[in-house]
């Protein structure tokens, strides 16, 4: 037996395919949770935000003599236009509750019986048509 069949084999006893796809989906999930506080934070606290680019914005006028005016102005309206997708696309509507008890890789609420925001791996890590740089 080759070394590469030994390491699929290995890769097989453990269930090393599945194992990946449960981490990734738990990893989608925390960075979906993480965008909502974001947003929720942003929406919460937007005259905290709009201070703090305000004050960013004037150092650098201060710093380069207004030679990059038309550039930070630029920068701010997608800075603002990026802020108010992140609310829009991510904010709670209502008071969020507790996420405690919730099962890796679902949303609060959710079944598990829903499909899977990573998609299903199409190949093996030892499959030998996998496409090349392909992490899977």
């Amino acid at each position: 037996m080759s070394f590469g069949d030994q390491m699929k084999h290995k890769a097989e006893e453990v269930h090393l395919q599945a194992k990946a796809k449960d981490f990734g989906d738990a990893v989608a999930e925390m960075l979906k949770t993480a965008a909502s506080i974001a947003a929720s934070y942003a929406k919460e606290n937007r005259e905290k935000v709009d201070g703090a680019l305000d004050k960013v914005e004037g150092t650098i006028e201060e710093k380069t003599n207004g030679k990059h005016t038309d550039t930070v102005t630029k920068v701010r309206a997608s800075v603002d236009k990026g802020i108010d997708k992140l609310v829009e696309k991510n904010a709670p509507q209502t008071p969020a509750a507790p996420t405690t008890g919730a099962t890796p890789g679902t949303a609060p609420g959710s079944s598990s019986s829903q499909s899977s925001s990573v998609p299903d791996d199409r190949f093996s890590a030892f499959d030998d048509d996998a496409p090349a740089g392909s992490p899977s």
